[in-house]
Parts: C-alpha cells; sequence; structure tokens
C-alpha cells in the first residue's frame, strides 16, 4: 500500500469493530517429524467468507483473490481489499506449482482462506503459540532423562518384535526394514482405494502427500514399513471420511510441512 487510503481505512475499521468470534468449523490431527501427534482447529474457507464478505459489503468493501503470476514471476494467488471509493490494498501469496490439478486448487483454496483472514483481521486458526515454544527439552527428551533404563528396556522390546538382527547389528536404514516388516500388499491396496476415494490420482502428488505424513522421503509406496503404511492408511481414511477431502488432505500436509520449518525440520527433499 503506498498511497493514503483514508476511505478505505475508515471502513475496514467499522468492519473489525463487528467481527464476531469465528467458529473454527474443521480439525486435523497431524503428526510431527518426531511422531508427536497434535491437533489444531480451524476456520474453512466457506466459514470465513460467510462471516466476513457481508460486512465488507455492507461498508463498500469488496475482496478478491486470484491465482496468477506473482512480482518473481512465479505463481501466486493475488488479492485486493477494494473500497467502493476506488481506494484498495493488494498483495500477494506465493504458492507453488508444482502437483496435479488437486494439488495446486488445495493451495489455492488455502491461500485464499489466509488472506482473507489475515486482510480483514480474523482469527481463523486456532493459537497455537505455546506448541511453538522451545524453551527447554520437548516432552519424549524428558521422558528419556527421568527414566533411561526405562527407554533401554523399550527399545529392545520393540528390537524383539521386530525380529532384527543381533543387538550388536546396525539398525535398518530407512526404506530397508527387517524382513517381515515391510508393507503389505493388502495394505498397498488400501494406500491406493484411500488416495482414489479423496480424489488424489497423481503418482507425485501421492508419493508427496505419503513422504510428508510418514516423516522421511519415498520413491515408491513399497519403500513403507508396515507401521508407516497403517499410520498411512488411517490418516487417508480420516481425511476421505470428511467433506471436501482433496482439500483437507491439501490442507493437512502443508500444515505438516509448516511445522517442521518452524521446528528445524524444513530441510527435507520436497
Amino acid at each position: 500500500m503506498s498511497e493514503p487510503t483514508p476511505a478505505l481505512a475508515a471502513a475496514l475499521a467499522k468492519v473489525q469493530a463487528k467481527l464476531p468470534d469465528l467458529e473454527r468449523d474443521r480439525t486435523v490431527t497431524v503428526e510431527t517429524k518426531r511422531g508427536e501427534p497434535y491437533s489444531y482447529s480451524y476456520a474453512t474457507l466457506a466459514n470465513l467468507s460467510k462471516v466476513a464478505l457481508p460486512l465488507l459489503a455492507e461498508h463498500g468493501l469488496s475482496f478478491v483473490a486470484m491465482p496468477g503470476a506473482g512480482s518473481d514471476g512465479k505463481m501466486a494467488v493475488r488479492y485486493s481489499l477494494m473500497h467502493e471509493s476506488g481506494e484498495s490494498l493488494t498483495g500477494e501469496f506465493p504458492i507453488s506449482g508444482e502437483g496435479g490439478i488437486q494439488v495446486i486448487g488445495g493451495r489455492i483454496t488455502y491461500a485464499r482462506r489466509y488472506c482473507l483472514a489475515a486482510v480483514v483481521g480474523l482469527a481463523a486458526d486456532e493459537d497455537d503459540e505455546s506448541r511453538l515454544a522451545d524453551d527447554g527439552p520437548r516432552p519424549a527428551q524428558r521422558k528419556a532423562q527421568r527414566s533411561p533404563r526405562g527407554s533401554a528396556a523399550q527399545q529392545g522390546a520393540a528390537t524383539t518384535r521386530r525380529s532384527t538382527p543381533p543387538p550388536a547389528s546396525a539398525p535398518p536404514l530407512p526404506g530397508e526394514q527387517p524382513a517381515g516388516d515391510g508393507v503389505t500388499a493388502p495394505q498397498l491396496t488400501k494406500i491406493a482405494t484411500a488416495f482414489g476415494s479423496i480424489g488424489w490420482n497423481d503418482r507425485d502428488d501421492k508419493l508427496r502427500a505419503a513422504s510428508t505424513i510418514v516423516g522421511r522421503p519415498l520413491e515408491s509406496s513399497k519403500e513403507l514399513s508396515k507401521a508407516e503404511a497403517h499410520t498411512l492408511i488411517e490418516t487417508l481414511e480420516m481425511v476421505a471420511s470428511g467433506p471436501d477431502p482433496a482439500d483437507k488432505l491439501t490442507e493437512l500436509v502443508s500444515a505438516v510441512r509448516e511445522r517442521e520449518v518452524t521446528e528445524g525440520g524444513g530441510d527435507r527433499g520436497q
């Protein structure tokens, strides 16, 4: 905003004085790269628009957000808050243009929601600053410090259950599960069925989503372990059972990636 916009500012102030409490009508549960699950709630674009757009119109304001090229020539969602006086506030939200149409469409929806909430001043997402705090050891670390013997026993039990080589052997690398611990044919079928019911059919998109959900890069679904496949199936089936599954999966994957970047885990291959 390079020029004064007194009429727009005055109208927006009146809108913000009337903003109601926004219902966060969707909750998702995701797992961080460290295997720590958390849930958060947010307002969908439909619910946010239902609350914000009539208030904007009441005070001579309108909001538009359209995909296109950003100032750097890369894909972005460009938005404008316009006043009937001709004044406007504009900006852009960069998004990735990679992936199938469902994935890109989900990113556009995600960007539109964030831009509208930010411009109007609505809190569309649950405040999770407490989860972002990093002042001291995390829960898993504290547990290990309190009872190291218990942790070693648990590790030994897990090794026995997996029928791994003797303790002196090095643990398997990702994608090198012990015999009998790899993904099963029925699990692969369930994964394919779940992705199909969500509407994600592009192989690269599915691998990106699976890699994000299980917490490591995958070049094939056959690299999954049984446990990872179980987690992936549960997540996909949860998404498929709700409304707008394609958009919901895009938002969930984006949330996991954003969380990992925030927690220092943004070095994973895209």
